[in-house]
């Protein structure tokens, strides 16, 4: 009777749980910038705060070398909603900041291909309209380290096209469910 009991509650708890999960906003959409282009995944945990879920390809050191590669990211950011502005239609603009991390591997100014990792922050605002789509305008620097193989030894260099991201806005677009 008691392991019924247990076993009643841990799944009574759980789907209060999921159900609180999944009952928040959730968007999916791109993102565009001179440095890259990506898929945007954000989901609302409460009304002051978000995660976003980013998945880019690098193309800076397309523009800025001849002879560059596309490079990849992922980036994960903690985001707290600190002015919230709704109008009488449903519509929201939401202004926000916070830390994140990113790895990937792409190149960095004049120097081949390598591991990329470093935190990265956030700050921007974002537009969501009643009928279930948001745009967005945010800048997100990164602070991190270029690692690459040379000579049988790991280099390891600041990565400059990362703080480079921080005066390079990005624009997004997303649809809520």
């Amino acid at each position: 009777m008691k392991k019924t009991a247990l076993i009643l509650c841990f799944l009574l708890t759980s789907t209060l749980f999921l159900s609180n999960a999944f009952a928040q906003e959730r968007s999916l959409g791109a993102v565009f910038s001179y440095a890259g282009t990506g898929v945007d995944y954000v989901h609302f945990t409460d009304s002051r705060h978000f995660a976003t879920y980013q998945l880019r390809v690098e193309t800076m050191s397309l523009f800025w070398q001849n002879h560059g590669h596309a490079g990849m990211s992922a980036s994960a950011f903690w985001n707290t909603v600190f002015s919230e502005i709704q109008s009488r239609n449903g519509n929201t603009v939401r202004f926000y900041a916070g830390p994140g991390v990113s790895v990937g591997y792409s190149e960095d100014l004049m120097t081949p291909e390598g591991l990329i990792f470093g935190l990265r922050g956030s700050v921007g605002a974002e537009c969501s309209f009643a009928r279930g789509v948001a745009i967005s305008l945010s800048l997100s620097p990164m602070l991190g380290g270029h690692f690459r193989r040379k000579d049988g030894m790991v280099n390891m260099r600041l990565y400059r096209i990362g703080l480079c991201y921080g005066f390079m806005p990005e624009a997004g677009i997303r649809y809520i469910f």
